[in-house]
């Protein structure tokens, strides 16, 4: 068997217990979490899209039709050309990597393997997450809230918006109040996911949504969220509760039992 001289491994960034994979020779790596779009919003084909990998006809063919791929792809080649010629027979490893390592990274991983075949590398593509599980589709629904005010313009104050999330202030309650206090607001993704648990990489973005938003303002906050009804979640799309606090606010966390004397420290 004719031993490789250049190793191309995608994988999932999002997969924190699966360490990437490891460096064996000169490295060139291509991030495309942010480079190219994801598999596409029409729930219809999203779910079956989700089930697929980047090897299957259909997403393979969506990942490389996609716009900027070609660039991609030939601008891997030729620096790979290059670094491969430049290592003297020495082996050569790059790296492709997406949040889920499902479809895009093995479909352009497989693409620029085939490439490099073509120029007479021998090549070894290895795909390191593309049996994980299915990526959760994050498509709006008709009876969540949330989504009628992010996809179909339901009436809602705006705070402040990002490509990924939006900020919002909550309904008034009878007296006109919004809120536990004064700047009370909440932070949710533009795609439906239930709670914090769903997903976690986009409950880490709201969480940073919410974090920039706090700093922007200044002062100091709580952040809260909640999964499931029992602990006090009343909508079912993941929600953050950037609360402002001041000393004297009056408000007890859910958590607080005000009236129980404190038990002696141990």
């Amino acid at each position: 068997m004719t031993t490789p001289d250049l190793f191309i491994d995608s994988f999932g960034a999002r997969w924190q217990d699966a360490p990437p994979p490891r460096y064996r020779a000169a490295v060139l790596a291509i991030n495309l979490t942010d480079a190219l779009l994801n598999p596409p919003d029409d729930p219809a084909l999203a779910d079956i899209v989700a089930q697929q990998t980047g090897r299957d006809a259909g997403v393979r063919d969506y990942v490389l039709n996609t716009p900027g791929t070609d660039r991609i792809i030939n601008d891997a080649v030729h620096e790979l050309t290059a670094l491969h010629a430049a290592a003297h027979g020495r082996p050569v490893q790059l790296l492709v990597n997406c949040w889920y390592g499902r479809h895009r990274a093995p479909a352009i991983a497989d693409a620029i393997g085939h490439r490099m075949q073509e120029t007479g590398a021998r090549v070894q593509v290895t795909h390191h997450h593309i049996n994980r599980p299915p990526v959760p589709r994050k498509h709006p629904r008709s009876d969540c809230v949330f989504c009628r005010i992010i996809h179909d313009g339901a009436p809602a104050t705006i705070v402040h918006e990002w490509t990924d999330a939006l900020a919002i202030l909550p309904r008034a309650d009878d007296h006109g109040r919004r809120g536990c206090t004064d700047g009370h607001v909440l932070v949710l993704p533009r795609g439906h996911v239930a709670d914090f648990t769903t997903d976690p990489v986009v409950s880490a973005t709201v969480q940073m949504r919410a974090a920039e938003l706090a700093a922007q303002i200044g002062g100091q906050w709580n952040y809260l969220t909640s999964c499931g009804p029992d602990a006090t979640q009343t909508v079912l799309h993941l929600h953050g509760h950037l609360i402002p606090r001041v000393a004297g606010d009056g408000l007890a966390l859910p958590w607080t039992h005000p009236t129980r004397e404190q038990e002696p420290a141990r």
